[in-house]
This record gives structure tokens, C-alpha cells and sequence, in this order.
């Protein structure tokens, strides 16, 4: 896990220079002249709803071990920067396990960070797939953003069930029994890891049954209203209006651009040509839409500055307190 937090702060920074790069100064200083203060306020929102985030995986961790509640902000914070920076929003997965692993069994450290991802996606799932229903029954989507919109609803719900099915069956379990079942591993080795990591499957399906992963529950919907919040004020410091149809359709299909656009390296084309129908489609001008990337954009910027600055830290106390204790 070491290892892997070092590449990914290198991998991190050099995603995050050529996102600074692509945005340009004369970008950033145009989306500061354009949002002026509200784009601090922007970013505080977003430090807050880490926060959430942090006290999500302090609760959901604590039915089988206690862990700082600034070092669980430090995880979702370093995760969050290398996941925004880097394709299919996933590597920094492990680097928060890595973070955690330091305070935490590596068993507890997998199970929290599985439920804390099973649960984001849970509510995050479902609120794109209720906010789009409403955008498509009123608001007159063009006919192809029509269609991909109900295509990325009846996926969604398929990705729910399964991912419902998953936390009940046990999610490491079922992925060692795949690879069995596709001749990967031996039968001695399948057995072997299975053993090794029923803990982590019987603590993922606790998801939702305890007190600890309930209150962890309501923290990540925290999350995910101040998210919403963040992107509200981010309309209204482009100047856009803040009609129900605008609102609604931008944190629901506008939500389901932005998580496809995180699955290609930094969105690229994606989140531009997504965001230029949608505003269209809204009522608003296309270039309203390029204009809110430009700010999404500089809003991940500097939210990825935040995380990699705090992964370099914790990493180096993590070093350092190591070589303390050796000598």
C-alpha cells in the first residue's frame, strides 16, 4: 500500500500539472473574474462535504476499530484528488485503504473503505436516477439526449440491483469466485483467499444493519447535499437561472455527464459536448454549458491541489513516524 500511495501522488501530480496546463492561466483567471468570491465559497462547500465524507468512514469504521477522525479526512481528501485526476475514477480507491491501514487491521481498513464506496454509490445512484425521470417527463430533451438519458437510467437501476446483490452476496468473495469460475486461480488458492477475506465480506454486509453504518449512511447524504449545494452556487456564479427544470436536470443527467466524463482521463470532450446539449436542451445557451465545465473544471483543480498537498503530508508523518519507531 506504501507503494501505491507513491505512484499515485506521481501519477497525481503529473495529472493535475497537465490539467493546470489545459486549463490555462488565462482560463483560470477568467473563471475567477467570472464566479469572484463565490468560487471560494465553492470551495469551501467542497472541503465541507470531504468532511461529511471523513466522518462517514470514522462511523462506518468504528464497529470493529477507532480511527482519527482527521486521518479519515486526509483519506477521502488524497482519494478524492487522484480519483478526479486519473481514468475510471478508482485509483484512489487504494490510497485511501493505504491511509487507513496505517491506524486501522487492513481487513477493518478494506471492509470501510468497500462500504463507504457501496454506500456513496447507493445515493448517488439513486438520486440521478429520480432527478432524471423528472427532467424526462418535464423537460424536452433532444431526441438522441432523450434516448441516452433513458438508457443511462435502465443501467443505473441494473447497477443498483447488482450492486445490492453484491454487498448481500460478499464483494471480495464473489470476485474470488469469478476468477475461479474463469480458471484464474486453482481451487486451493480460491479456497485459500476466500478464508482470508470472509472477515472483510461479513463486515461489508453489516452495510445498512448497525448503528455505526447507519449513522455513516446519513454523513454520506451530507455529502452528497452539500455536493449539490456546490453545484447550485456554481449556476448562480455563472449567472444562470435557477429555474426547477435547470436545476433539477443539471444535478441529475447533468451529474450522469460528469460521472462519465470521470472514466476518460479529465473528462476530455466529454463533459464539453455533454454539458453543451444539456444547457441547450434546458433552455439555456450551449456555451453556458462549456462555460460551467470551465468552472468544474477549475473547482477540481483546486480540489486536487488540496488532496495531493495532503497526501504528500500524511505520507511523509507516515514515513517519518515508521523510521521513528525503528530506530
Amino acid at each position: 500500500m506504501r507503494v501505491v500511495r507513491g505512484i499515485a501522488l506521481v501519477i497525481g501530480l503529473v495529472a493535475f500539472a497537465f490539467m493546470a496546463y489545459r486549463l490555462g492561466w488565462s482560463g483560470l483567471t477568467r473563471v475567477l473574474v467570472e464566479t469572484g468570491w463565490w468560487f471560494l465559497v465553492i470551495a469551501a462547500i467542497d472541503v465541507g462535504s470531504a468532511m461529511s465524507d471523513g466522518a462517514a468512514i470514522r462511523a462506518m469504521a468504528s464497529e470493529h476499530a477507532r480511527i482519527p477522525y482527521a486521518r479519515c479526512v486526509a483519506a477521502q481528501l488524497s482519494g478524492v484528488a487522484i480519483n478526479r485526476l486519473t481514468p475510471g475514477n478508482a485509483l484512489g480507491e487504494p490510497v485511501k485503504i493505504g491511509i487507513l491501514v496505517e491506524r486501522i487491521p487492513r481487513d477493518s481498513a478494506v471492509s470501510t473503505i468497500l462500504m463507504f464506496d457501496a454506500g456513496a454509490t447507493v445515493i448517488a445512484i439513486t438520486a440521478i436516477i429520480l432527478g432524471s425521470l423528472v427532467t424526462l417527463a418535464f423537460v424536452d430533451l433532444p431526441g438522441n439526449m432523450a434516448i441516452a438519458a433513458w438508457i443511462g437510467a435502465g443501467v443505473l437501476v441494473l447497477i443498483l440491483f447488482g450492486l445490492f446483490v453484491l454487498i448481500r452476496k460478499g464483494p471480495v468473495g464473489l470476485g474470488i469466485r469469478a476468477l475461479r469460475r474463469l480458471r484464474m486461480i486453482s481451487a486451493v488458492r480460491s479456497a485459500r483467499w476466500q478464508r482470508g477475506t470472509a472477515h472483510i465480506d461479513e463486515m461489508v454486509k453489516e452495510l445498512g444493519t448497525t448503528r455505526s453504518s447507519r449513522i455513516g449512511l446519513l454523513f454520506l447524504f451530507g455529502s452528497r447535499a452539500l455536493n449539490w449545494i456546490g453545484t447550485i452556487v456554481m449556476l448562480y456564479a455563472a449567472g444562470l437561472p435557477l429555474s426547477a427544470p435547470m436545476v433539477v436536470g443539471i444535478l441529475s443527467v447533468g451529474q450522469l455527464i460528469t460521472h462519465v466524463s470521470h472514466i476518460v482521463p479529465l473528462g476530455l470532450g466529454i463533459a464539453e459536448g455533454g454539458n453543451y446539449l444539456l444547457y441547450r436542451a434546458l433552455g439555456a445557451p450551449g456555451l453556458a454549458g462549456l462555460d460551467f465545465t470551465m468552472v468544474y473544471r477549475a473547482r477540481t483543480c483546486l480540489l486536487s491541489a488540496i488532496g495531493l498537498t495532503v497526501l504528500a503530508i500524511t505520507s511523509f508523518r507516515d514515513r517519518r513516524r515508521r523510521a521513528t519507531v525503528i530506530s
